[in-house]
């Protein structure tokens, strides 16, 4: 089959999927889970919650699958990641809180799918800091970029903004940790 994590290989399952193989399903779930996992947990405050959220993002994917198109270098993550965002924002509305990401990470060290050397540092707590000063848009946009690798047409779909808006609040999340630790006296 290839690369599990190809573009291929994902839409291979997705076929499946849609023509109702349940093992395809499975595999998607297992393929993706820990990505979107990974994005809730770092935007909300406890673990169960962004369970919930996944399982609620996961059940409404396969409810909907059978009206996604396959579209040559479109990605399926890309479609998902919309879906996760916007129960995400439903989560948000229903509780009305805003939780800053370098609290969220600080109280789920152990949660963390790529994990950091035993000593994290000081200069990572710092980014992590400077983070969590940025409006969620930003943060978000940070994260699919460098977390997710998506280009700013697919940050831009799953956002519902412009390819050019998702590069300038970028430029501008990258610009103000830099002050931030400019400001403090330390160099990235």
């Amino acid at each position: 089959m290839g690369d599990e994590n190809s573009i291929e290989y994902i839409n291979e399952l997705v076929r499946g999927a849609q023509g109702g193989d349940e093992n395809s399903l499975g595999r998607l779930y297992e393929l993706l889970s820990v990505r979107v996992y990974r994005y809730l947990i770092t935007r909300v405050s406890h673990r169960e919650t962004a369970e919930d959220l996944m399982q609620t993002a996961f059940l409404e994917m396969i409810r909907s699958l059978s009206r996604y198109k396959i579209r040559a270098g479109a990605k399926f993550t890309t479609w998902l990641f919309q879906i996760v965002r916007h129960r995400l924002i439903d989560h948000y509305r229903r509780q009305k809180i805003v939780l800053p990401l370098d609290e969220t990470v600080e109280s789920h060290p152990d949660l963390q799918t790529d994990p950091a050397p035993p000593d994290v540092g000081e200069s990572s707590k710092q980014v992590l800091s400077a983070l969590g000063t940025l409006p969620e848009r930003q943060q978000t946009i940070l994260h699919l970029f460098y977390q997710e690798e998506m280009s700013p047409s697919e940050i831009a779909e799953v956002m519902n903004m412009s390819a050019i808006s998702v590069r300038v609040e970028k430029h501008r999340a990258i610009n103000k940790i830099r002050y931030l630790f400019v400001e403090g006296g330390t160099t990235i």
